[in-house]
């Protein structure tokens, strides 16, 4: 099943201009304050989104109205457009009231069948059932992280792939309609000069959100003939030992995995003197 459908999008008239240092949208003939439109739902703007998407937080008048964020919009030049709004889930635009902040945290993400039936196992971070899953966790009087799971909108069956492709690391067959983890790299691997018979450390920092599945890391090693994965290399750095003239120039990057999400780090050079 959809997770929204024909029903979910509202009526809209008009057309739209967007000041992204204020975040707002002041409209020509529009009709913000008619036909069910409320803070939380999400416009898109041109035909097809072409200028991106933003989550509605405030409506002041028919012709004016606020956004939670610009991150989710083109950066082009948004005046005299066409527009639409709907009631898609509003934590894929970023919307602030649906991100990580102080205690206690509330957030929605979308989990497919693979992340319930794999991942969800020996987490308390794991729900019952896929698709749109609140998570509120909190902190208790004791210091005990407490964690409550509730499936805002099931989703019975996910609409392309089949089943046996759900455990299929870095397949994307059941990610059309449910992202999964998001993996973020917030230290890079940085390049090194070192002088030979020394070693040559490179590392990462990374952080995954939701953080039901562990991160594994792999890195690899470019001598000039591509990328190749670096055997027993699976911690947070590595070290190249021995470095001699033969290597200088080669390059390293790690690949950083979650479930079946991975994403890859930038280059790090090694320079020999």
């Amino acid at each position: 099943m959809a997770l929204w459908g024909t029903a979910d999008s509202l009526y809209s008239v008009g057309t739209i201009t967007v000041d992204y240092a204020a975040k707002t949208i002041t409209g020509t003939a529009t009709s913000f304050t008619a036909f069910g439109i409320s803070a939380g739902d999400v416009i898109t703007i041109g035909a097809g989104g072409t200028f991106g998407s933003a989550v509605i937080s405030g409506i002041t008048s028919d012709t004016f109205i606020s956004i939670a964020s610009t991150q989710y919009l083109s950066g082009e030049v948004i005046s005299g457009i066409a527009y639409s709004i709907s009631e898609k889930p509003v934590f894929t635009l970023g919307d602030s009231s649906y991100l990580y902040s102080a205690d206690p945290k509330h957030e929605v993400y979308g989990v497919d069948k693979y992340e319930i039936s794999v991942l969800g196992v020996s987490t308390q971070y794991g729900g019952i059932h896929g698709g749109w899953v609140g998570i509120h966790t909190y902190v208790d009087m004791h210091g005990t992280l407490r964690v409550k799971s509730e499936t805002l909108v099931a989703m019975s069956e996910i609409t392309s792939g089949t089943p046996a492709s759900y455990t299929t690391t870095g397949d994307a067959a059941d990610d059309t309609i449910l992202a999964d983890a998001i993996i973020t790299i917030t230290s890079q691997p940085a390049s090194v000069g070192v002088g030979t018979t020394v070693t040559a450390t490179f590392s990462v920092t990374a952080s995954v959100t939701p953080s039901y599945a562990p991160l594994s890391y792999q890195w690899q090693e470019d001598d000039g003939g591509g990328f190749a994965d670096l055997t027993g290399e699976t911690g947070t750095s590595v070290s190249i030992a021995n470095t001699d003239a033969t290597k200088n120039g080669y390059e390293y990057q790690v690949i950083v995995t979650s479930g079946n999400t991975s994403v890859t780090s930038g280059i790090a050079t090694m320079t020999v003197s």
